[in-house]
């Protein structure tokens, strides 16, 4: 009996594996690509501006460079996409959720403190000041774009592994699909079987 399940444990393990791999390499084999890519360029390109960001404000201490956080998420993210791409695997799919559901909290809670940030900051007058001011201004907003971009690369990444398996309302309809499939054919047969009769009642009233 335990030689059965462990025998059925490991078939129904090969089936998941066969469909996830049909999944990862014909059916969503782009999209997965435009994921990791996405991730990755948004986890290199937020990172020099989060560092110009903690330079210009606190004399470059990395702890204030909020976007770098994010950024990490994103790059592993990415690494970890490629990786399902290329070689699909059970772990690498939960791995994927766990950290684009983390990337995306986490990246959420920065877009909302650096955008707090910015629209508390210091109002100047002096013209230098100013200019410098509006400097910082570009880049804390191209640094908060960047990382609202992985935020919702990341919703979107989530969105597309929920849809790997078929959802009930489609297995439902495709129950009902085979049913009327099956009346239709039901149907058919008293026509076959009446056939036969009816021609030979017509027969009989011309004889």
């Amino acid at each position: 009996m335990e030689d059965r399940a462990g025998q059925q444990g490991q078939e129904r393990h090969n089936l998941r594996l066969e469909k996830l791999q049909h999944w990862a390499r014909h059916r969503q084999s782009g999209h997965l690509l435009v994921l990791a890519v996405s991730q990755l360029w948004l986890a290199v390109a937020v990172v020099p501006f989060a560092v110009s960001v903690a330079c210009l404000n606190s004399a470059c201490h990395m702890a204030t460079a909020l976007p770098l956080g994010p950024g990490a998420l994103g790059l592993l993210t990415g690494i970890v996409t490629l990786e399902l791409r290329r070689a699909p695997r059970l772990w690498k799919v939960r791995a994927m959720m766990i950290l684009n559901t983390i990337n995306l909290i986490f990246g959420f809670i920065v877009v909302v403190v650096e955008v707090m940030k910015t629209a508390l900051g210091p109002n100047t007058t002096a013209s230098s000041t100013v200019e410098l001011k509006n400097g910082l201004l570009v880049v804390e907003l191209s640094a908060e774009a960047f990382t609202l971009g992985g935020v919702l690369v990341s919703a979107y990444s989530l969105l597309l592994l929920s849809q790997r398996k078929p959802g009930c309302c489609r297995r439902e309809s495709l129950h009902y699909q085979e049913l009327q499939q099956g009346l239709s054919v039901l149907e058919e047969v008293p026509d076959l079987e009446n056939g036969p009769e009816v021609a030979s009642t017509a027969n009989r009233t011309t004889e």
